[in-house]
């Protein structure tokens, strides 16, 4: 609206003026009107807003008739090209702390990105080095090829990993994955990759036990490349930016996955599913809320697996109302999740696929039995028809496609749910250049 010439008064709470600032100049502007009120607005009882309004309603109306802009505010832009070389003299652990004190790294260990080791992570990639491939929310830093490499060689790529980055980047920045909204939210949410195709055997990744974990050096350093990229150039920082009421380790490494093609018995990737070739080598990237683990050593058959599958999917990320969600409408909640992916161990695969050969059938049943009684969702999110009673039980989902299943990991009875962050977001595929 400000865009617009329209003038506007924002309303925000003490505790998040920080990000309300940060969020304002990766617009553009150099000041806004504020109101600032004190947190929470959210959770109230009527009388608790009727009393918050009375006290803030003089606020608003002096932001509104008498805020004028600082003339003084400026916003400074360097050029992203070249970058900037600093001369430093000291030993690894030294430079580590500069790194940290300056908020170039996440005060992990990195390889210190000499012009030396970048030029060599150039070589890995067709493209120029000025090209800027992204401009990263919050705060619009500007991503250059010459930056990706700087960041990867700092996360520990190597030159041949520079496909795999860029494709990394070009997933992140899919406008259908709303970035912004998970790097900044309240919500502890973790940045998940999903890799399928020939790159796996390339590479020399690993799909088997411990797929996640920390022993593949290229997934490792995948993990740490793609948040460094959203808090060093993306400014996505606790407490002013990034406003995660608890963060998690997927504010250091994102969660990376390899499909185990071998252990899959229904034969098609997820990638394939998503209408790729078997040939191709192919990125997924979901902004996610925490997983939650399904562990079923007992049961015997595939639909009773799928039963304890199902509660883990109601179960996830609770107290979001996706009851009835869909992507191709209006949804009144201002928060929800749109789908989930299901990694299941090859254990869990084998014994639903006996009962269920097709991959189909399987999300059918897991859309027909993830559901919750009304009154087990948060008041006032869910889109149901208005004779639903608190007993009436609710879809968590009611689009098969809302259900995306992946084989991965080892032996062992352990599968996983990852539920999407708010019903805005989608998974981004794209081709990854091998």
């Amino acid at each position: 609206m400000e865009k617009s010439k329209i003038p506007t008064v924002t309303i925000v709470t003490d505790q998040f003026l920080s990000l309300a600032q940060g969020t304002q100049q990766s617009q553009g502007f150099t000041d806004l009107a504020y109101a600032v009120v004190e947190h929470p607005i959210g959770m109230l009882q009527k009388n608790e807003v009727d009393a918050k309004v009375d006290r803030f309603f003089q606020t608003i109306l002096d932001a509104a008739l008498k805020w004028a802009p600082s003339k003084d505010a400026a916003i400074i832009q360097e050029k992203p090209y070249p970058a900037k070389t600093t001369t430093f003299k000291g030993t690894y652990a030294e430079l580590n702390d500069l790194f940290t004190q300056r908020q170039w790294s996440l005060s992990l260990p990195i390889v210190p990105p000499t012009p030396e080791k970048v030029k060599a992570m150039l070589q890995g990639t067709k493209r120029k080095a000025d090209e800027v491939v992204w401009v990263v929310p919050p705060r619009q830093g500007m991503l250059t090829v010459e930056l990706v490499a700087t960041l990867g060689v700092m996360a520990g790529s190597k030159p041949e990993h520079m496909p795999l980055l860029l494709a990394a980047v070009e997933a992140m920045k899919h406008p259908d994955v709303s970035w912004r909204g998970t790097s900044t939210t309240t919500a502890a949410t973790v940045p998940v990759f999903i890799l399928n195709g020939p790159m796996i055997e390339k590479l020399g990744l690993d799909s088997g036990t411990g797929v996640s974990g920390p022993l593949n050096p290229v997934t490792n350093a995948l993990g740490y490349f793609a948040n460094l990229v959203g808090d060093v150039v993306g400014g996505s920082v606790q407490p002013d930016l990034d406003k995660s009421t608890h963060g998690s380790t997927g504010d250091f490494v994102s969660l990376i996955y390899v499909e185990n093609d071998k252990a899959n018995p229904w034969r098609q990737s997820y990638a394939e599913e998503q209408g790729f070739k078997k040939t191709d080598s192919v990125l997924t990237y979901f902004g996610s809320y925490l997983g939650g683990a399904n562990v079923d050593h007992t049961n015997t058959t595939g639909s009773g697996l799928l039963n304890t599958i199902a509660l883990t999917l109601v179960g996830n990320a609770g107290g979001i109302a996706s009851c009835l969600t869909d992507y191709d409408k209006p949804y009144s909640a201002s928060n929800g999740t749109t789908f989930s992916f299901v990694f299941l161990c090859p254990e869990h695969a084998a014994q639903i696929q006996k009962e269920f050969p097709e991959k189909l059938k399987v999300k059918e049943y897991l859309v027909k039995e993830a559901a919750l009684p009304y009154r087990w969702y948060a008041p006032s999110r869910c889109d149901v028809p208005a004779d639903t009673k608190p007993d009436t039980w609710i879809p968590r989902y009611i689009k098969t496609d809302s259900i995306k299943l992946v084989v991965t990991g080892g032996p062992g009875k352990q599968s996983q749910v990852w539920s999407s962050f708010v019903q805005t977001s989608k998974p981004a595929s794209v081709i990854v250049d091998y």
